[in-house]
């Protein structure tokens, strides 16, 4: 694995209050809005907001020629800019039906923004390119956490995919230098508050609450594909 593998690391930082989902939530209609949909931005997840998160999905992997997964994670990037914020979105499906939905991160953290590693001789932050690549990623875990990377369950990533590596170091993505190959682009906890920070160098993070909800709906060796629609 690459160095941002070993780099993906989390630190705890202050729990935020329940309310604050209903925010997140409403921003993720806002963003269906955006794509065309007329949902009412009231942070509630009803079957009309998933319905149209699931045809969203659907067709986005129709036009992109991706194949639609039966379990798996469907990542959002809701913009081309670090935020530092968990302001992207996970989807998780099983049985080709979506069972739960989070705020995520499908960047790195301001750590890394600034203090970029060399790969392959180029200096930069790795961002994961919209793309699927299926297989890519296993599900580890153990019956103790304590013997896991980040001391929690993840998906490891053990298929090549494709990164942008962004030494800019300002907030917009920048998309000349690409790379492929296994970079250690994980899937994994990202803390209790709702700062990336150091919680990744280029991994897909999602704050401990609901990661611990997500990794419920997989078994241990399970194989899944990486889907990235921005």
């Amino acid at each position: 694995m690459g160095k941002n593998w070993k780099a993906c690391n989390g630190i705890r930082a202050g729990n935020k209050k329940q309310r604050q989902d209903t925010f997140t939530m409403k921003n993720l209609q806002i963003y269906l809005n955006s794509k065309g949909a007329t949902l009412k931005t009231d942070g509630i997840i009803g079957p009309q907001t998933l319905t149209v998160l699931d045809s969203y999905i659907k067709t986005e992997i129709r036009n992109r020629k991706y194949v639609m997964p039966v379990d798996g994670l469907v990542w959002l990037r809701t913009d081309m800019v670090f935020s530092n914020k968990y302001d992207d979105f996970v989807v998780c499906y099983k049985a080709g039906k979506i069972v739960y939905t989070a705020p995520a991160s499908t960047t790195a953290g301001d750590f890394y923004i600034y203090n970029p590693f060399t790969v392959g001789g180029i200096t930069g932050t790795a961002v994961a390119v919209a793309q699927q690549v299926t297989k890519s990623h296993r599900f580890v875990t153990s019956s103790n956490w304590k013997t896991l990377w980040l001391g929690a369950p993840y998906f490891m990533q053990i298929l090549p995919i494709t990164i942008y590596r962004d030494g800019t170091k300002d907030r917009n993505i920048d998309q000349i230098n690409r790379q492929f190959g296994l970079f250690g682009i994980n899937f994994h906890k990202g803390g209790l508050g709702n700062w990336v920070n150091k919680h990744s160098a280029g991994c897909q993070t999602v704050p401990d609450k609901d990661w611990f909800e997500i990794i419920k709906r997989f078994n241990p060796g399970q194989v899944i594909d990486f889907t990235l629609i921005d």
